[in-house]
């Protein structure tokens, strides 16, 4: 079992991005939840190392995809990515991702898998922690806060936002989620200065109601402030997608986001505009909703200039 001071963008003390309480309500929501939830999305192993091998040893302990991707960055630099196609008898895995040929003391980040599960066995380099920034970034949101579907997790957008604000992450994007006051824990041990906000398409995606959705953006901003009274809480509307010309129970997804924008003022949050983020061209996604790695990288850019604006 690795050292959990050398993961960064899970709980303290944990190998988690959630509390036992929302796992368990993730567990009571279904296996795909589940799984979703146990993804160690926007975490990364951190040392300052002098070892010259970079090496892990995991098990795959769930999949939401049937691939992954770790990036390797030294000294601030992503020198390596990988992406493996993953076939059903794939469980437990090692991989040697870099050799130097010399003993320097270097600042190593591995980011993990976005859409897979993994217990990771054992991390080559040995050293220090790095330091974590004293900012602190919690992203909630659905499959596209969570990074899917980009199989490399360094281009994923709240990583990019927090790198661009200087901020120690916790990704608790999970696929599928919708508005759900349940998934707040009162207990949470990690106390941002900021938040991020970004569901509403799986919303309107189930045919919900008009009412249902204002109860439930509703009572989970209410909920949201009340755990985190002294975080600033930006919600983002509903990127651009390749379906909005559809029309469901609620209208369509412009009706949504007009419902989101209206309910995050007055409860007194802050509203980003998701159209805004993420150019309106299929080219930057991977299926008309979902971002791929440049949709991703643009979203984190525009998201942290966003934040800049209004937070400083």
């Amino acid at each position: 079992m690795i050292n959990p001071d050398f993961v960064c963008g899970v709980l303290p003390g944990s190998l988690n991005r959630f509390t036992e309480a929302q796992l368990n309500y993730y567990r009571s929501c279904g296996q795909s939840a589940e799984i979703r939830a146990a993804c160690l999305s926007g975490a990364f192993i951190g040392v300052e190392s002098k070892s010259k091998v970079i090496e892990i040893e995991f098990i795959i302990k769930g999949r939401a995809r049937n691939y992954l991707g770790f990036d390797l960055e030294v000294d601030d630099r992503v020198i390596k990515s990988i992406r493996i196609d993953l076939l059903p008898e794939m469980k437990k895995m090692k991989l040697k991702l870099f050799q130097f040929s010399d003993e320097k003391t270097r600042k190593i980040k591995l980011y993990l898998p976005v859409s897979v599960a993994i217990e990771i066995l054992s991390f080559s380099a040995e050293g220090q922690p790095l330091k974590s920034p004293e900012k602190k970034l919690l992203c909630l949101g659905d499959s596209i806060t969570q990074g899917m579907d980009a199989v490399f997790p360094f281009c994923t957008f709240p990583v990019i936002t927090a790198k661009i604000l200087n901020a120690d992450l916790i990704n608790q994007g999970v696929g599928g989620q919708i508005f759900d006051e349940k998934t707040s824990d009162e207990n949470f041990p990690f106390q941002p200065d900021i938040i991020t906000v970004a569901y509403g398409v799986n919303d309107w995606y189930r045919d919900f109601t008009i009412e249902k959705i204002e109860k439930s953006v509703f009572s989970y901003l209410e909920k949201l402030k009340k755990v985190f009274h002294q975080s600033k809480i930006f919600v983002i509307t509903p990127v651009w997608t390749n379906v909005e010309d559809q029309t469901k129970a609620a209208g369509n997804l412009q009706d949504v986001r007009n419902i989101i924008e209206n309910i995050a003022q007055s409860t007194g949050c802050n509203v980003i505009d998701g159209l805004s983020l993420v150019p309106h061209n299929n080219f930057y996604f991977v299926d008309g909703i979902h971002p791929n790695e440049t949709g991703h990288l643009i979203y984190g850019v525009n998201l942290a200039n966003a934040i800049i604006k209004n937070y400083t």
